[in-house]
């Protein structure tokens, strides 16, 4: 037999993010495109650092470098070349590409390559974000005293057709070509990537539009250095898990729920997140907050415990601040074993939201109160806290204030360009207002800006799909929502606010079917998927159930937006006591509310939505007793 002739290399698979819909929008400019970007840029940048093209498909590479460090360094170029050529280009027209690295032996077949090295490289581009990287452990060893990337640790990740699972880093491209101190913290730069934005964390969905925004790659600023004294805005650390007994299998899963969640929450670009490895340490100890703080320099320590009883699991978690030794907030989930065995992420996926929103409320919170520190963060985080205090349209103008000053100290700063755009979204949602076209097209650059400097930001995504639908470019506006499901899967935000594009362009089905997928990810649901599933029952007739979906709401959300579909259903079923309480509640809220104000307050040119509005919406405000004009 022969013996197959291998080597060791360093392996580079690249893919255009997203090439079936460019080709599908204009085939022959995408090629174009990609064939200027590999003559002008891809091409000579392998050739500068050594490596060789083993074969291309139509949207792909495969490349082998003998030196994993040219692979890495070719990698980074590459990208940040692909931003700076795409940054004066519409989003929909950009290609983005996603790279994955790795070190490997592989099989020589000619020109060709094969073996698991070759798979793994595939893999890794699968996971990384479009315009990002992914490199195994392997590559992030060989390289991390020769070069200085910072690798963020996305932790084992199973893939496809491979036994063992691979040890994934995505590589920072903002960070200098300086040396960095292994294991220090990682600082990321916006707010709440997933599973929506404070508002809906806090059940604010009176916030309206701005609300609907939900949660990230190149860091965009770093937060100002934090003294001992001072640790920086949302830092916590997550300490182990306790498990309840001594068992080793709730150990383990003790162990690996903490390296999950911290994992997870290190995904959040403005929270600072102490590394496991540093956090560890303190296994088994009695703990001193305040040192601990110290010793991390963070506001926060999370931590938890799981218990198994019978065939159920129950799992606490606790944020307490480090200086005031006051718990902030604490959970207790209690989950069936045979629904984990379906789905055994659900527990993380929980936890990471409800932590992360727990740390952004406690944080503007405390920026409420704190006018000490004034970098872009701090005041993000203080325009939230003086929205969040109001009801009225001064909230987002006061708001807006905090934002444009946050920008004045980072003009390129994406959550205050989100923030910002939100803002303006969010009194256009409050009526009429003769500066509508205007903030119609600030929201249009501001969000276009924020998705240019970020493309793999969820919550930019997010906020463009907004602007777009003010822009009544519904098309559009679907594909970002889509490009931010697409960064961040499970959130909720994101399938609410889709939710809300398919009710304005005459759709209520696919609405329901969105707001209920968001209310599930994690049960009974925030406040923006209840409002939608009122929407969604209310728009098909079915106002039984409109109605125990519209109490939901404005249970949840105590805005005057809720109690406008509450009246129309509960007319519209047939109670009509229960619809004169809501409409004085709404009155109380919006004096003198009719129902062409409402008209006014909906964009959409859809037919198809205004004979919804018609026949279920205003046919019982009308039956409440809400004046037309």
């Amino acid at each position: 037999m022969t013996r197959d002739h291998r080597r060791l290399a360093a392996i580079v698979s690249a893919d255009v993010a997203g090439y079936s819909r460019l080709m599908g929008v204009d085939d022959s400019g995408t090629l174009a495109a990609l064939k200027a970007h590999r003559r002008e840029l891809i091409d000579p940048k392998i050739a500068e650092y050594g490596g060789r093209i083993v074969k291309t498909t139509g949207d792909g590479l495969l490349l082998e470098f003998p030196s994993v460090v040219d692979a890495v360094r070719c990698a980074v170029d590459v990208q940040r070349g692909m931003a700076e050529r795409n940054a004066d280009l519409p989003p929909e027209q950009r290609i983005d590409l996603r790279i994955g690295i790795n070190v490997g032996d592989i099989i020589i077949d000619g020109e060709d390559i094969h073996g698991d090295g070759v798979n793994v490289a595939a893999r890794l581009q699968a996971l990384a974000e479009p315009g990002g990287i992914c490199a195994s452990r392997v590559v992030r060893d060989q390289v991390l005293d020769k070069l200085s990337f910072t690798f963020e640790d996305l932790g084992a990740q199973q893939v496809k057709n491979i036994v063992r699972p691979v040890e994934v880093y995505r590589v920072d491209l903002g960070s200098a070509e300086t040396q960095t101190p292994t294991g220090g913290r990682r600082h990321w730069q916006r707010l709440t990537r997933a599973l929506g934005w404070p508002w809906l964390a806090a059940g604010v969905l009176a916030l309206g539009l701005a609300g609907i925004a939900v949660w990230l790659l190149l860091p965009l600023l770093k937060p100002s250095p934090a003294s001992a004294d001072s640790p920086p805005p949302l830092s916590l650390a997550i300490l182990p898990f306790a498990a309840a007994s001594d068992s080793a299998a709730d150990k383990q899963y003790a162990e690996q729920l903490t390296s999950d969640l911290t994992t997870n929450v290190s995904r959040n670009r403005s929270a600072t997140v102490s590394p496991s490895s540093l956090a560890s340490a303190f296994t088994g100890k009695t703990i001193d907050l305040p040192s601990v703080g110290r010793q991390l320099n963070v506001r926060y320590i999370a931590e938890g415990e799981i218990r198994h009883a019978g065939d159920k699991v129950f799992v606490t978690v606790r944020l307490t601040d480090t200086k005031t030794r006051k718990q902030a907030w604490s959970d207790r989930r209690e989950y069936e074993l045979a629904a984990l065995a379906a789905k055994p992420d659900t527990v993380q996926l929980q936890l990471t939201r409800r932590l992360n929103n727990a740390l952004l409320n406690v944080e503007i919170q405390r920026a409420a109160s704190d006018t000490a520190t004034a970098g872009p963060l701090d005041l993000v985080l203080r325009g939230y806290a003086v929205w969040y205090a109001e009801t009225t349209v001064s909230g987002p103008r006061e708001a807006r204030k905090r934002f444009e000053a946050a920008l004045q100290l980072s003009p390129n700063y994406v959550p205050a360009l989100i923030a910002l755009a939100n803002s303006y979204s969010e009194e256009l949602y409050f009526g009429p207002n003769p500066d509508s076209r205007l903030f119609e097209q600030k929201m249009d650059t501001l969000t276009g800006r924020a998705v240019s400097i970020d493309p793999s930001d969820a919550e930019a995504w997010q906020s463009r799909a907004a602007a777009l639908g003010w822009l009544g470019r519904w098309d559009e506006a679907v594909s970002a929502s889509e490009r931010a499901e697409t960064i961040y899967p499970w959130g909720a935000g994101i399938l609410s606010w889709r939710s809300w594009i398919m009710i304005s362009t005459g759709r209520p089905a696919e609405a329901l079917a969105l707001a209920q997928r968001a209310a599930a990810i994690d049960p009974p649901g925030g406040g923006f998927p209840q409002l939608m599933t009122c929407k969604g029952y209310l728009y098909l007739g079915r106002y039984e159930e409109a109605v125990k979906a519209c109490e939901k709401s404005a249970g949840l959300n105590n805005s005057w937006i809720d109690q406008v579909y509450l009246t129309a259903a509960y007319a519209q079923n047939g109670d009509l006591n229960k619809a004169k309480i809501a409409k004085d509640e709404l009155l109380k809220l919006q004096p003198g509310y009719t129902i062409d104000r409402y008209r006014q307050t909906w964009y959409s040119g859809t037919p198809a939505f205004f004979e919804l509005v018609e026949k279920h919406l205003a046919a019982g405000l009308r039956k409440a007793g809400i004046p037309e004009k």
